[in-house]
């Protein structure tokens, strides 16, 4: 096989690799009674206002999921109502095409959840079990003089004998409100580790950063994705930047940027979604530093004075190298090492804002105590 074709085979391995991480879907469905906490719980989840919470459900088709990028869930009411008799609820939702269920109540699970549960289990269906506003019982408790940790012991204890001789994924205490503290990031890792490979990419970069594990897993993934661009922009490399004696695609760059941005939660809604959680004074700071980084990173212009500033700092002319996917001297060697080095910086400075997010949210529990 020629170099040429060696190339070429890389390049389409590349679009390849990354066109499964952006096309790929993971369908959840949520499932509970009207009230619940649901579109509560899937905010927390992505750490966006992407479902509208109130007391009646907003989506009650299949076909319409509330979808935040590949995440998709499907906001179901509880089975064995008038519309949706318990014998045809799995059909009537397809649910045996989810990736996963996460079965909701705000109290216990009553015997038409039991049933469901059953059901979804002889599907060999994962399911999880949430009961959320773990909060609110923890505040009224309080006010008794109980501790939170016997209340939250409590509570859990009676969800077990309550699920007894069903064999979940698991039983999470969650609160909304809250979405650093409690089981919530004990959810999330544990669907991440119900799913295939390409689809625990997909869920990595579209979750909330509710823990610190969380966080280092958005770090793997993010070096990742640089990875494919800067192999790309090496193998590819055909953009000419004004000034340098260099071709890179700039379009990849600013791809790059937006992955790494969305994989950190610095979007604009996001942000309004950490805001409204923590005082006024942080969350201004701390969007201010998101704008900073979509400023510097994000866009055509922003891509080409970094490439700039990078590109003076290297030897353009500099004899050919090993190119470190395949071993192999291409000339596209410095499109690689530009793009390499400015995904670094940019995850660098996104970790560096989402984690001051992570342990603002962190606090806000602290700061009620």
């Amino acid at each position: 096989m020629s170099k040429n074709e060696e190339i070429s085979n890389l390049e389409k391995k590349l679009k390849a690799d990354l066109d499964k991480f952006e096309t790929a879907k993971i369908k959840c469905g949520i499932i509970g009674r009207s009230g619940v906490g649901k579109s509560s719980l899937i905010n927390a989840i992505v750490g966006e206002h992407i479902a509208e919470v109130g007391e009646v459900e907003t989506t009650m088709e299949v076909g319409k999921p509330i979808a935040h990028r590949g995440l998709n869930f499907y906001d179901l009411p509880g089975c064995s109502t008038i519309n949706f008799p318990k014998e045809r609820y799995l059909e009537e939702f397809q649910i045996s095409n989810f990736d996963c269920v996460i079965l909701v109540t705000s109290d216990r699970f009553y015997e038409d959840d039991l049933y469901l549960i059953d059901e979804l289990l002889k599907i060999k269906m994962p399911v999880f079990a949430v009961r959320t506003k773990i909060d609110f019982s923890i505040d009224r408790a309080l006010r008794r003089n109980i501790s939170e940790e016997e209340t939250y012991t409590t509570i859990l204890n009676n969800l077990k004998d309550n699920l007894k001789g069903y064999r979940l994924n698991g039983i999470y205490l969650t609160s909304a409100d809250y979405p650093q503290e409690y089981d919530l990031s004990q959810l999330l890792d544990d669907i991440y580790s119900s799913l295939g490979k390409i689809k625990q990419q997909r869920f990595v970069a579209d979750i909330n950063i509710t823990s610190q594990k969380i966080l280092a897993k958005k770090k793997e993934l993010a070096n990742k994705i640089v990875g494919i661009h800067a192999g790309l922009s090496a193998v590819n490399g055909i953009n000419p930047i004004p000034g340098l004696d260099i071709g890179v695609d700039i379009s990849l760059l600013t791809r790059m940027g937006f992955h790494v941005r969305d994989i950190y939660c610095l979007g604009e809604a996001q942000q309004d979604f950490i805001s409204a959680l923590i005082d006024k004074k942080n969350a201004k700071v701390l969007a201010a530093k998101a704008v900073q980084f979509g400023t510097k990173y994000l866009g055509k212009e922003a891509v080409i004075l970094l490439l700039k500033k990078a590109g003076a700092g290297i030897a353009v002319k500099s004899a050919s190298k090993y190119f470190p996917f395949v071993g192999m001297a291409i000339s596209s060697t410095v499109g690689f090492f530009l793009t390499s080095s400015i995904g670094k910086d940019m995850i660098k400075d996104a970790e560096a804002i989402a984690t001051e997010n992570y342990n603002a949210l962190k606090s806000i529990k602290i700061n009620r105590q």
